[in-house]
């Protein structure tokens, strides 16, 4: 899933100072080229425009899904640039509410993916129902922006989309969202538990191991079997921290002896491969 793209560390100028027109021709150019880190450039220098807000504005008017596409990235981090002083360009709430306006008639799988990951960078609330209505969308980059977009949002209707999505067709969403259920929530209740459990199973081995460390951290015993696979070998995740701190969780949760045994001898070897 794309997320967006970092900044460059340049002290938010615009390469020679090059004007918004140009520097959306630019970001254009760099589409039709398909040249991504090209077309990243143009888009972290023209939100350091003051005028910027303007132009995308327009952008995202426009009838052909590459200029509204680049209007949504523009706008969603005009606000995310450190260097901008407090006092200028749009406040979060004005961008929010433009990207809401697109969401309902929009119908181009890369505006929405646009849409759905800048209001995850925006981190309003009024954008958990409109993306919560797109988690059935047919293109799986979108229904996993909607994931990025909800993650660590506390309202049950965005945990019970998260929910949802966690048993999607698609692997990367799977795992996507069962990690905003285990990882980037706090919540604890029974169907949020549930859908953890559904994942212990999973043919992707980092969605299984989120389900395990979500129940594991939660003090549900039915992480321990996963776990104690995982533990022996049995299959492997990307991120092996990911299992240690669900046997921590678990053994300090349940007492069970054979999680205390593996969690003290590996306290006591913390250098082991």
């Amino acid at each position: 899933m794309d997320t967006g793209h970092v900044a460059r560390d340049d002290g938010g100028m615009p390469e020679a100072a090059r004007t918004v027109p140009e520097l959306i021709a630019e970001a254009l150019s760099a589409t039709q080229d398909g040249d991504e880190d090209r077309r990243w450039r143009a888009v972290d220098d023209l939100r350091a425009h003051g005028d910027a807000w303007h132009a995308a504005r327009q952008l995202c008017r426009s009838p052909e899904p590459a200029r509204r596409e680049l209007g949504v990235d523009v706008l969603a981090r005009l606000r995310t640039d450190p260097t901008r002083p407090a006092g200028e360009g749009p406040s979060p709430e004005s961008v929010v509410t433009v990207l809401l306006d697109l969401v309902n008639g929009e119908r181009d799988p890369g505006v929405l993916r646009a849409v759905a990951t800048g209001l995850g960078h925006l981190r309003d609330p009024r954008a958990v129902g409109p993306l919560s209505r797109l988690r059935a969308h047919p293109d799986a980059e979108v229904r996993g922006a909607v994931v990025f977009g909800l993650l660590g949002r506390p309202e049950r209707e965005a945990l019970d989309t998260l929910i949802e999505l966690s048993a999607d067709q698609d692997p990367y969403v799977r795992d996507w969202a069962t990690f905003g259920l285990a990882r980037r929530s706090d919540a604890d209740f029974a169907e949020l538990r549930d859908a953890l459990a559904a994942r212990l199973r999973d043919p992707d081995p980092d969605a299984r191991a989120e389900a395990v460390h979500g129940l594991a951290t939660r003090g549900d015993a039915r992480a321990t079997g996963p776990l104690l696979d995982a533990l022996d070998g049995q299959w492997n995740e990307s991120d092996p921290s990911v299992i240690e701190e669900a046997l921590s969780a678990l053994a300090a949760a349940t007492g069970d002896p054979r999680l205390t045994a593996l969690a003290a001898e590996r306290a006591a070897d913390p250098d082991r491969d």
